[in-house]
Order: C-alpha cells, then sequence, then structure tokens
C-alpha cells in the first residue's frame, strides 16, 4: 500500500500529518523524529482523531529515517528538537541519506524557510528535479487566493492564480493569466481593485503551519494517487521563461514519482523583469 513519510514531528510536521489523515486518501502516514517516543505519541493521537473523521489511514510514529525507504513521497518539514524548519547542512546531510538508501525517493521540502535547502539540494545531490520540490509555494497560492475571494466577494474556491519567483520574499503573480469562476481576474476587478489587491499582495508574509500543512498534504496525495490538477511547486527551472538553473516557483502537474510537466504561464515585460529580478536573488 503506498504511503507518506514525514520528516519531522514538529508543529509543521505533525500538522502535515494530521491534514493527511484526516482527508483519508492516504493508506499509511509515517510520521519521522530522532524524538521517537514524540513521534509515536503525536501518531497515536492523530490515529485517535481519525476516529472521529471517519478516516482509515494508518499514522505511525519512528525515530529511524529509513522508514521513509519505499515512501511515494517523503515531506520534509521541522524537527521535534530543536524546533524549526529542517535546514541548513543538517537538513541536506538528512536528504543525501535518504536519496543515498532509496534512490527514487520523491522528496517535497514542505517550510517557509527551506528555498536554501532546495537550492542545495538540487544542486549538490544526485536527484532530478521532478524528484526533489517545494510546496510552500502552493501555501503562498492559497494565501493569496484568499486575498482575491476578499476582494471579490467571491467563494476562494473560485480563483485560480500562479505564484512564480521565491517564496516567500520575491513572489510574482501573473495576473493576466489568473481567473474567477473561469473569468479573467482583470475583467472581473476595477482597476481600483486591482491597484489595491496588488499591493496587498506584496505585504504578504511568510505562510502559517496550518497553510502550509494543508499544501504539504495535497502535494503528498497528488503524488500517491496522480492528478491533472496544477499545483504551484518550488524546483529548478531548466530554460522555462528562458531561465536556467535557478531554483523558483513553477505551476506543475504532479503524478506518481514526483514532477510530470510544467505549465508555465505567458508573461508580460514587467512580469519577466519582476521574475528575474526575484530569482537573482539568490
Amino acid at each position: 500500500m503506498p504511503f507518506v513519510a514525514i520528516l519531522g514531528a514538529g508543529e509543521l510536521g505533525a500538522t502535515t500529518a494530521r491534514a493527511l489523515a484526516g482527508r483519508g486518501l492516504v493508506g499509511e502516514v509515517r510520521l519521522i523524529d530522532e524524538a521517537a517516543d514524540v513521534a509515536a505519541g503525536k501518531a497515536l493521537d492523530i490515529q485517535q482523531a481519525g476516529v472521529l473523521d471517519g478516516s482509515s489511514s494508518r499514522v505511525v510514529g519512528s525515530g529511524d529515517v529509513t522508514a521513509a525507504v519505499g515512501a511515494a513521497a517523503v515531506l520534509v518539514a521541522d524537527r521535534v528538537s530543536p524546533p524549526g524548519d529542517i535546514a541548513g547542512g543538517d537538513g541536506l546531510a538528512l536528504i543525501r541519506r535518504l536519496v543515498d538508501v532509496d534512490r527514487d525517493a520523491t522528496i517535497v521540502c514542505v517550510g517557509a524557510a527551506q528555498q536554501e535547502l532546495l537550492e542545495r539540494g538540487l544542486r549538490d545531490l544526485p536527484v532530478r528535479r521532478s524528484r526533489l520540490l517545494g510546496s510552500a509555494a502552493e501555501a503562498m497560492a492559497l494565501a493569496l487566493r484568499a486575498i482575491v475571494a476578499v476582494e471579490a466577494d467571491v467563494s476562494p474556491a473560485v480563483v485560480m492564480l500562479t505564484v512564480l519567483g521565491r517564496v516567500p520574499h520575491g513572489v510574482v503573480v501573473p495576473w493576466r493569466d489568473a481567473t474567477i469562476a473561469g473569468r479573467p481576474l482583470v475583467r472581473v476587478l476595477e482597476p481600483a481593485q486591482m491597484a489595491r489587491l496588488e499591493r496587498r499582495a506584496a505585504l504578504i508574509g511568510p505562510p502559517g503551519p496550518y497553510a502550509l500543512a494543508a499544501a504539504a498534504a495535497r502535494v503528498g496525495e497528488m503524488l500517491v494517487l496522480g492528478s491533472r490538477k496544477i499545483v504551484c511547486c518550488t524546483t529548478l527551472l531548466e530554460g522555462e521563461f528562458g531561465v536556467h538553473r535557478a531554483v523558483g516557483s513553477l505551476p506543475v502537474v504532479l503524478g506518481r514519482g514526483g514532477i510530470v510537466r510544467v505549465v508555465a504561464p505567458p508573461l508580460d515585460v514587467r512580469e519577466q523583469v519582476l521574475l528575474e529580478n526575484a530569482l537573482r536573488q539568490g
């Protein structure tokens, strides 16, 4: 049975496990942390909460990273101690160890502070871009959809948009490509509303743990089940928008085994310049 492994049983890791298990679309979730007792305790708590949800997902805890071998998706989150996103040299060593024992692993960095980890992993490790990606860009897209929904007085479910660039700072949104209930956003909103929307979007901060967990769970499910839906993920640009060997957010289609294809929207001159400047920050 396909399963999802989560490395790190901190707040983000446990919230992601809860989001995955609560939806009941993944057969098993493995919550892995060096603090094995904490991981096991949180896994049991999530499993018990699933009874009320009617979820059939099994949730187990472990202190051994090799428990992630064979997972349909490995989500890299945050440790119990010291608290914070798995990142830096320790994070790279953890991903390297996983790749060494499972060359077919599809690894997703789910934190908002893991851009550098992704860049180093894609540059230094023997892993294809289709199998090492970040989901924080989708969390940022969720936040922006909520802002658009408030401005347009609609449900966020009918808002569709793309996040490009670097998350959380350096985000570029191609507004002409965004839609509300299938209609171009720029035709639904008045110019004054668009100006207000762009100002608010420029001030938005990093996504919080609930949005990050929701985005990670969505990406994890797509990697297990396959999907034709488009999500925003951080990965290596290989010619998209004329950019090579830079790490940034792209709209992609995911399937079993990672990124199936990139769906790059058209950019106007201003958006292209903004994107190049954002990626140059790295």
